[in-house]
């Protein structure tokens, strides 16, 4: 029997969200004969084309205005419908494997459940942590299910080789491997970035949330100071939200665009900026191990990255590594105003970070994520 997926992700294009972005990438390589991607359906985000011949989308839940308050009780009142219509598209389309996506807990359970009823493959996809990032009851209602699903998964996949890392230390013995975010675009040709405009532009792109929040205002505190610059905000956070943190004033623009603008829209900066919470209110593990989904966008993107994160994260590795940003661990506005200073006038250290990053992106290309799926599941 040919292999059949269902990819069951809370969010799934046209939602701009990590999740949705990963998602949506992976599902472009596979046909809809391979494969039916889950999810629920996103309020008012800009629409993306998708081609008859890429997996089939299919909407098991309604969402929730953004902004508003019930979004959480909104999802679990969906429950029972979203397992019902998961069971119904597998036994539909015969699939022989549930790929569920983590971070929605309500989504990870009707995955798991669906697996179990109609003995479909379970393969969890975690791109958070889970019993780690809980506390309280909670935390008693994570480590049940998560023990439930890595008992019954043919194999665990994680979005970043920190998390890899981290499983493989916490639970010995469970099969994991990282499966990372892809990107479909065709890998640019390596051109020096044009010099720094005027004013100095830059770009922001990706959710706002605790991953982020406390960097984003200390860039955003930063360039505030530096002469003659602009800032431009991508981003599905609700202006309210950004404003009541701090971060839109004078000189700053937010803007919601669709994933397939985000690229080019990250090529019109002077300086993209990638910035990474030191602490906040997730746990210490989180912080160490996300690898956020708009790096890879901003690894072709063809403009210098300046990235501000903490030292001895997997993202701060990953960068250093590959010598594809200019990393500050420091959390200082001296020491991001010292970094936007040599981005600024140095044309050698824009040219090699842009062409090391392209260098860097090879490893996310979409047919060798794809491979990776397909041939965990032919061994699992």
């Amino acid at each position: 029997m040919p292999e059949r997926i269902l990819l069951l992700s809370w969010t799934i294009p046209p939602e701009t969200s990590g999740s949705a972005v990963v998602v949506g990438n992976l599902a472009k390589q596979f046909s809809r004969a391979e494969m039916v991607v889950a999810g629920e359906r996103a309020w008012g985000r800009p629409a993306v084309a998708w081609r008859h011949e890429w997996a089939q989308p299919a909407y098991v839940t309604a969402g929730w205005p953004p902004g508003l308050r019930g979004a959480r009780w909104w999802r679990w009142l969906q429950f029972p419908l979203l397992v019902a219509r998961c069971l119904y598209l597998v036994r539909k389309h015969r699939c022989t494997s549930v790929v569920v996506v983590f971070p929605s807990e309500a989504f990870l359970l009707a995955g798991y459940l669906t697996a179990r009823w109609t003995g479909a493959r379970l393969v969890p996809y975690f791109h958070n942590t889970y019993v780690e990032n809980r506390t309280g009851l909670s935390l008693r209602f994570a480590r049940w299910l998560q023990r439930r699903v890595f008992a019954s998964a043919a194999h665990v996949f994680v979005i970043s080789e920190g998390m890899v890392d981290l499983y493989r230390e916490r639970y010995p013995g469970l099969a994991c491997s990282a499966l990372p975010h892809s990107f479909n675009e065709d890998l640019p040709v390596f051109t020096p970035p044009p010099g720094p405009g005027t004013p100095l532009h830059f770009v922001i792109s990706g959710t706002v949330n605790e991953s982020c929040r406390e960097a984003v205002v200390r860039v955003c505190a930063a360039i505030a100071q530096v002469p003659d610059a602009a800032l431009t905000i991508l981003s599905g956070t609700s202006e309210a939200h950004l404003r009541q943190a701090g971060i839109l004033r004078d000189g700053v623009r937010r803007a919601t665009v669709s994933r397939d603008e985000v690229i080019a829209r990250l090529g019109q900066a002077d300086i993209v900026v990638l910035a990474h919470g030191f602490h906040g209110g997730l746990s210490a593990d989180e912080y160490r191990t996300i690898f956020p989904t708009k790096t890879v966008e901003y690894l072709i993107c063809g403009r210098p990255i300046l990235a501000h994160a903490p030292a001895g994260c997997d993202l701060t590795r990953f960068l250093l590594e590959h010598d594809c940003a200019l990393v500050v661990t420091d959390p200082s506005t001296q020491a991001l105003l010292d970094a936007i200073a040599r981005l600024r006038s140095d044309a050698t250290l824009r040219s090699r970070l842009v062409r090391n990053a392209l260098e860097a992106a090879r490893a996310f290309r979409a047919p060798r994520v794809a491979a990776i799926l397909r041939t965990t599941l032919q061994e699992a």
